[in-house]
C-alpha cells in the first residue's frame, strides 16, 4: 500500500544542551543547575556532563554522520546559560557564535534546525531566586526567548519553548530524582503553573516578531488510558490525563484551562493564588502553532482506594527491580501489567501507545501539526572488538513504534516529523553513561570516537523504505 506520508517528512533525531554539549565552563558559558548539581556533594555518583560526547567541539563530525544516516533534520536545544550567564543580562556573544556556526553547518548539510529554547538547564542565577517556583522566572524566560529569536531567526524557522514541562517538573518537585530535588505538591503546582505561563509568552513574543517559522511547545506523556469502564476508574482516568497531559495541552492548543482542573486541584487543598488576573488573556494570545510529542510509553491507570502517593523512579536499572510508576491518594495509580515488556529501567515497552496518542491528538485538537519530538530506547550495550554495537533489541521496539505512527498517519494524524533519541551516546541525566540511546556509539575510553552502531544504518534504511512506498 502507498502510505500518506508527506515528501517533505523530517526524520532525524534529537540531542539536549547539557547531555551533549560538555564544554561547561568554556566560551563565556555561566552555570546552569546541573552544573552546580553535579560537582556538589549531593552527587554521589560523582558522574557529570562537563565533557559528555564533546558536540561543542565536535558538531561538524556529528552533524555528518547524521546526514550520511539519510537524517535531514536535528533537534537540538539552546543552553539557557551559554546566551546569558549572569544576572546582568548581557549577552554572551561567544555563546550566539556557536549556534550561529552550528545552525550553518546543518544548513550547509541540507539540515532542518528544530531549536529547543529550554530543556532541564536553569542558569544556576536564576536558581538562586526560586526557578519556575518564582513568577519572575516566567519574564526572565520571555526575555531570553526574544534574544534567541533575534539572534537565529534567519536560520531556525522550527522552535519549541520547553521540553517536557510535566516530567520536568515531575522529576524535580514530586519524584525529587532531578533538581531541586523537592518532593512537595504544592511546590510542583506553581513551578508548573509558572512553565505553561512562561512558554505562552514566549509563543506570544515569537507571533509578535513577524519571524518566519512555526513554535510549539514539547508534551512528554503519551495519553492515558484504563481497561475498566465502570464510572469510578474513569473519573480516575480524567483525574490521569490531567495530571499528564491537558495542563499542558489544553493550555497550549486551545489557550484555556480544562474546564474541571480548578477542582481537582482544590480536592488535594491546593493553593491557586499562583493564577493572576490577566493570565488567561496570556493563554488565549500564546496558542502553538505546532506540537512536539515525546512517545516513549503509555500511562495506563485504575482509581487509587489505598490513599498512598508514591512515585517510582528506577535510578540503578538492572541493578533494582523497581518498576516505574505514579500512586496519586484519591486520584490514581498506574497498573503493573505482567503481560507488558518492560525494560532495564522498569518502563513498560508499549508501541502502540505511539498510535494511540496520535489518534487521541488528532480526535481531540484537530488537525495541529505534530512532531514527534523523541522516541527512544535506552539499554546497556556491549561492543565487540571493534566497538560496533548490534542493538537488535533497540532496532526491534522503534520498528514496531515507527509502523504505528506510520499507521497513525495513514489513517489521517498529521505528522509532520519524527526525531530518534539520541542522535549519539550522551549524558543521561541521573543514569549518567550506562544508559544507552544513541544511534552512534561515543567510545568513552577512547577519545570519544564515534562509532555507527546497527541501528544507525536500520534507521537509514527503514527512511528511504518507508518514504519510497509514499
Amino acid at each position: 500500500m502507498k502510505h500518506k506520508i508527506c515528501k517533505d517528512f523530517l526524520w532525524g533525531s534529537a540531542t539536549a544542551a547539557y547531555q551533549c554539549e560538555g564544554a561547561w565552563n568554556e566560551g563565556g558559558k555561566g552555570n546552569n543547575q546541573w552544573d552546580v548539581f553535579v560537582h556538589s556533594k549531593a552527587n554521589e555518583t560523582g558522574i557529570t556532563g562537563d565533557i559528555s560526547c564533546d558536540f561543542y567541539h565536535r558538531y561538524k563530525e556529528d552533524l555528518r554522520i547524521l546526514k550520511e544516516g539519510g537524517q535531514n533534520t536535528f533537534r537540538m536545544s539552546l543552553s539557557w546559560s551559554r546566551i546569558l550567564p549572569d544576572a546582568s543580562g548581557k549577552v554572551n556573544e561567544a555563546g550566539i557564535k556557536f549556534y550561529r556556526d552550528v545552525f550553518d553547518e546543518c544548513r550547509k548539510l541540507g539540515i532542518e534546525p528544530f531549536v529547543t529554547l529550554f530543556h532541564y538547564d536553569i542558569p544556576e542565577y536564576l536558581v538562586q531566586i526560586g526557578g519556575f517556583e518564582n513568577r519572575n522566572m516566567v519574564f526572565e524566560f520571555e526575555k531570553y526567548a526574544k534574544i534567541c529569536f533575534e539572534a537565529f531567526h534567519d536560520q531556525v524557522k522550527l522552535w519549541m519553548t520547553i521540553n517536557e514541562p510535566a516530567y520536568y517538573t515531575y522529576c524535580g518537585y514530586l519524584a525529587a530524582n532531578y533538581p531541586p530535588f523537592v518532593a512537595d505538591f504544592q511546590r510542583y503546582v506553581n513551578a508548573s503553573y509558572h512553565v505553561i505561563l512562561a512558554s505562552a509568552l514566549a509563543v506570544n513574543a515569537f507571533h509578535e516578531t513577524g519571524y518566519e517559522g512555526q513554535i510549539g511547545i514539547v508534551q512528554d506523556s503519551c495519553y492515558a488510558q484504563t481497561p475498566f469502564n465502570d464510572p469510578e476508574n474513569l473519573a480516575a482516568l480524567r483525574k490521569a490525563d490531567l495530571f499528564y497531559n491537558r495542563w499542558i495541552l489544553d493550555t497550549s492548543i486551545l489557550g484555556v484551562f480544562p474546564h474541571d482542573l480548578k477542582d481537582v486541584l482544590l480536592e488535594k487543598n491546593i493553593d491557586l493564588s499562583v493564577v493572576k488576573e490577566g493570565d488567561l488573556d496570556i493563554f488565549r494570545q500564546g496558542k502553538i502553532d505546532i506540537l512536539g510529542q515525546n512517545v516513549y510509553t503509555r500511562k495506563n491507570v485504575q482509581v487509587n482506594k489505598d490513599g498512598i502517593t508514591l512515585f517510582n523512579v528506577n535510578r540503578k536499572g538492572k541493578e533494582s527491580n523497581i518498576k516505574e510508576g505514579t500512586s496519586i491518594g484519591g486520584w490514581f495509580e498506574t497498573i503493573v501489567d505482567p503481560t507488558v515488556e518492560r525494560n532495564t529501567w522498569g518502563r513498560e515497552i508499549y508501541p502502540k501507545c505511539m498510535y494511540d496518542t496520535l489518534i487521541g491528538l488528532k480526535n481531540d485538537y484537530g488537525d495541529i501539526p505534530v512532531y514527534i519530538t523523541e522516541n527512544g530506547h535506552g539499554s546497556y550495550e556491549t561492543p565487540d572488538e571493534n566497538g560496533y554495537v548490534e542493538d537488535e533489541e533497540r532496532i526491534r521496539i522503534l520498528g514496531m513504534f515507527l509502523d504505528y505512527m506510520v499507521q497513525a498517519i495513514d489513517e489521517g494524524a498529521n505528522v509532520k516529523g519524527y526525531y530518534l533519541w539520541s542522535t549519539m551516546d550522551l549524558y543521561s541525566w541521573i543514569n549518567g553513561y550506562e544508559k544507552r540511546y544513541g544511534l552512534v556509539r561515543v567510545d568513552y575510553e577512547d577519545n570519544l570516537k564515534r562509532i555507527p552502531k546497527k541501528s544507525y544504518y536500520w534507521y537509514r534504511d527503514y527512511i528511504k523504505k518507508i518514504m519510497n512506498e509514499s
